[in-house]
């Protein structure tokens, strides 16, 4: 799927020429992205971004994931998208970032004073692409002890502040995935915004749409793979596309492909909780199905560490369980769809239809 047709061209021509390994510094291709100002895509050029809507987002999105290159693009843009919302100074996000969402229960702030720092304790699990970050951008709840209502997003440096250990591990795709301990960590004010309650849910929102974006990048290039296999490999003295069963398969990978395409398109035209959602459930079920049936259709070749397939595969089968299982995401949907009475709000979510009556099914009550 192309979300921004200007763009495409580029991204392809950049990440064309990205390393084959995934082990290799990609730092030349980090300084490549930030001279670009990829990674700031979506930050008005008033608050000293270059501008771009949730599209050009996307695109860049689904060219990490059709071209499998190992930099935090994705995060590091989703982090300074967070603090230009909040008014806090993009520069933070400057170098390479990422951004923590503490699920409820997982860690909490509070306010020293008035005016003065906060203090973040607890434990938020799989942090993409931690401690390999300059910046680490938290979104948090306040403590319920206290007066004060919304989000906290306050920005830390993982290698430099006292309090702050980290546990380091690693993805599937073999992608940095760390654990951040927070033990009544001091953040200056300057460094922290208050937010509305619901910006937390739209931080994930934009994170479930880009994700989704990045896994159908992976898909169309794991789907363009089989095609070319299925075509040039020989069995039986014809192609493997000319088998009955083969043909089946490759046409059920190409509706996951097209389904998964179909998902983000209404995500992208009618933004919203339910619509990201959809589309980020739809992407995990697709993840899935494409990368069984690429290596089914490809053999122990797609196997091998020559292979392309495997970038790809991986990519997939970590992402598709990342900020939340496909069941999480379908219980979004469930409840967005059932917020109100009658087949209304499923009605608005399928069609885009907004009559007075439903008009709240989209932000309707959703666990974290």
């Amino acid at each position: 799927m192309i979300f921004d047709a200007d763009l495409r061209g580029v991204v392809d021509d950049v990440f064309g020429d990205a390393p084959a390994a995934d082990a290799v510094d990609a730092s030349s291709l980090w300084r490549l992205v930030s001279e670009l100002d990829w990674p700031l895509v979506g930050v008005p050029e008033e608050l000293g971004g270059p501008g771009g809507d949730l599209a050009a987002a996307a695109e860049l999105a689904a060219g990490t994931g059709r071209h499998a290159v190992p930099v935090p693009l994705v995060e590091t843009g989703l982090a300074a998208w967070a603090l230009a919302t909040v008014a806090l100074p993009v520069a933070a996000a400057t170098g390479r970032a990422t951004v923590a969402h503490a699920s409820l229960g997982q860690a909490e702030a509070r306010p020293v004073g008035s005016g003065g720092p906060w203090r973040l304790a607890g434990t938020i699990p799989d942090v993409r692409w931690l401690p390999a970050v300059d910046r680490v951008v938290v979104v948090v709840r306040p403590a319920e002890v206290t007066a004060v209502d919304g989000t906290v997003v306050a920005v830390l440096d993982p290698g430099g502040t006292p309090g702050i250990a980290v546990e380091v591990g690693r993805n599937f795709a073999d992608e940095p995935l760390g654990t951040l301990r927070l033990d009544g960590v001091a953040v200056p004010a300057h460094a922290v915004a208050l937010a509305p309650a619901g910006f937390a849910r739209d931080v994930l929102d934009r994170a479930a749409l880009l994700r989704a974006a990045a896994i159908a990048g992976a898909v169309e290039r794991a789907c363009e793979l089989v095609k070319e296999h299925v075509s040039t490999r020989r069995q039986f003295g014809r192609p493997l596309a000319a088998l009955a069963p083969v043909g089946q398969l490759v046409a059920r990978l190409a509706v996951e492909r097209d389904l998964l395409d179909a998902a983000l398109a209404v995500a992208l035209d009618r933004p919203g909780h339910a619509t990201a959602a959809a589309a980020r459930a739809v992407a995990a079920a697709c993840a899935g199905a494409v990368a069984t049936g690429a290596h089914q259709l490809h053999g122990a070749i797609g196997l091998t560490q020559e292979h392309p397939l495997h970038r790809l595969t991986r990519r997939l089968w970590a992402w598709r369980d990342e900020d939340g299982s496909q069941r999480r995401w379908e219980e979004l949907v469930g409840a967005a769809v059932l917020g109100g009475e009658g087949d209304d709000c499923l009605w608005s979510l399928v069609t885009g239809a907004r009559p007075p009556a439903v008009a709240t099914c989209d932000r309707a009550a959703v666990p974290d």
